[in-house]
């Protein structure tokens, strides 16, 4: 038996030197080749297929990264410039140039929802500009506003570990959590308030209180105060039948207006709009809404909120006639 050389096919009864044999030899040779180059192309596409692959799944990997780092950055950048809008002067160019801004954290949260601060600073955003800006002008679009800023402060809250099964666990709040759990009972505080006469509405206002309990507990002096001022609305629009208590929302007032809150202007705002109606007390309401009136405003942090304040003031005195 004669063997070809690399292929180990046996080519039997083959004698090299007759003529009439050698075709045989030459073609099992080539087919052997043929065979040995398949395998070879198939080993080496294999391989070359496993490298694209990578560098696909690492060009993709990287697009990912880079683009959670992207978002990052820019809410970082939000988050840090926050303060220049709040110090602003002029509430309607806020009014104009806010929107555009909100609709940009709504899409870096599309693209990474896993920043708790970027949430909780566009829960602010969508709560305060339906207080500020919408409540007076348009209702069921301040709802709205209201509605998706709760969702956005319930993530934030969910980041923080303080939800539990789809709602603000006033047990798990902890001071790293408060504002986050602030600022969906802000929202959830807000939207009742503008649907009072919704059933579903006013069955949500037992969950406020706790909440906000615990809040005072663990972060009393949290955006000035502001959960004394949540707890003082809550007392003042539940009906007086399901827990409402008017003297109790004044005396939450008060705190709120102490300390940190007591150059936040819209507490006292509050307080008038809240408490004084709900016990038809008109001496405080107008004491109070002139106070708010003849404040002199400081360049700070509180600078927007208390120009809007003055505003809706000086829009609700004259109403007073109507309201008692």
């Amino acid at each position: 038996m004669t063997k070809v050389t690399g292929c180990q096919l046996p080519v039997t009864g083959c004698r090299l030197p007759a003529a009439s044999h050698r075709p045989l030899v030459i073609c099992r040779l080539y087919r052997c080749l043929a065979v040995l180059l398949s395998r070879c192309l198939a080993v080496l596409l294999s391989r070359c297929l496993a490298v694209l692959l990578s560098c696909c799944l690492a060009v993709l990997l990287s697009g990912c990264s880079l683009n959670k780092m992207a978002v990052r950055s820019t809410s970082g950048i939000i988050q840090n410039g926050m303060p220049a809008v709040f110090r602003e002067r002029d509430p309607q160019f806020v009014k104009e140039a806010l929107p555009g801004n909100l609709q940009l954290m709504a899409m870096l949260i599309e693209n990474d929802s896993s920043d708790a601060g970027l949430l909780t600073a566009t829960a602010q955003g969508f709560c305060g500009y339906a207080f500020l800006f919408l409540e007076d002008e348009n209702e069921a679009r301040a709802s709205a506003f209201y509605e998706k800023g709760g969702v956005y402060a319930l993530m934030a809250a969910e980041r923080g570990g303080a939800v539990k099964e789809g709602a603000v666990d006033p047990a798990a709040l902890t001071k790293e959590s408060a504002p986050a759990a602030f600022w969906r009972v802000f929202c959830r505080a807000g939207f009742i308030n503008l649907n009072r006469n919704e059933p579903d509405a006013i069955a949500e206002l037992p969950k406020i209180m706790p909440i906000a309990e615990k809040l005072i507990a663990v972060r009393s002096d949290y955006y000035y105060n502001g959960a004394y001022a949540i707890l003082g609305t809550y007392y003042a629009i539940r009906p007086k039948l399901l827990g409402g208590n008017p003297e109790k929302a004044k005396l939450n007032f008060e705190e709120a207006v102490k300390g940190p809150g007591a150059d936040f202007l819209l507490n006292k705002y509050l307080a008038a709009a809240m408490y004084a109606i709900a016990a038809q007390d008109a001496e405080f309401f107008e004491h109070t809404l002139n106070e708010v009136l003849s404040a002199e405003l400081k360049d700070d942090e509180t600078r927007l909120a208390n120009e809007i304040a003055k505003l809706k003031a000086r829009k609700l005195l004259e109403k007073k006639d109507e309201l008692f």
